[in-house]
């Protein structure tokens, strides 16, 4: 049986870890030392540093991208109000994606947000797709300008009014 209190503590530690230190920066051994538990325990629930990550990053971001992709009949923004708050209630979630490029799963995470992001654009400007490759460009730049935001740690309102100019530069 898995102590659940003690897979909180390591998931804790390792998204601490993680958010400081960078993907590689981050030791298995200092994450088990103070979580106070053995490497076999932390291997017993997560079999590799990957599958590690993953747990700590993984519910959150899944959780932005289905909220990205609900449907919605008006679709006014790339991303919306609901969204960035979501976005910042797991503020350290998402600069832990951010800062940790060099993880298996960020290159996941960014293919999948760039699609969505995609889709939206779509949406918000259907006849953007007629126009060649440009809604494809136009998505990877907003993607770039939105983890911009969560690099430079902005404070909820200015990321707010850099989404705000993102959207009316973006679907003019």
């Amino acid at each position: 049986m898995v102590d659940k209190d003690t897979t909180i503590r390591i998931l804790r530690y390792a998204k601490n870890g993680f958010l400081q230190n960078g993907y590689q920066g981050t030791s298995l051994a200092n994450i088990c030392g103070q979580a106070g538990v053995t490497t076999g325990a932390l291997y017993h629930r997560f079999p590799s540093k990957d599958a590690l990550f993953r747990a700590v990053v993984e519910p959150a971001s899944n959780e932005l991208l289905e909220k990205l992709i609900c449907p919605q009949e008006n679709v006014n923004a790339i991303i919306p109000e609901p969204c960035l708050t979501f976005t910042y209630t797991y503020w350290d979630v998402f600069r832990t994606i951010v800062r940790c490029k060099d993880a298996p799963f960020y290159a996941e995470f960014r293919t999948m947000l760039s699609e969505t992001l995609y889709q939206r654009l779509l949406q918000c400007r259907g006849e953007l797709s007629r126009q060649a490759h440009l809604p494809f460009f136009l998505s990877k730049a907003y993607l770039a300008g939105f983890l911009e935001i969560i690099r430079c740690n902005y404070d909820f309102e200015t990321a707010q009014r850099s989404i705000q100019i993102m959207d009316k530069f973006m679907l003019l």
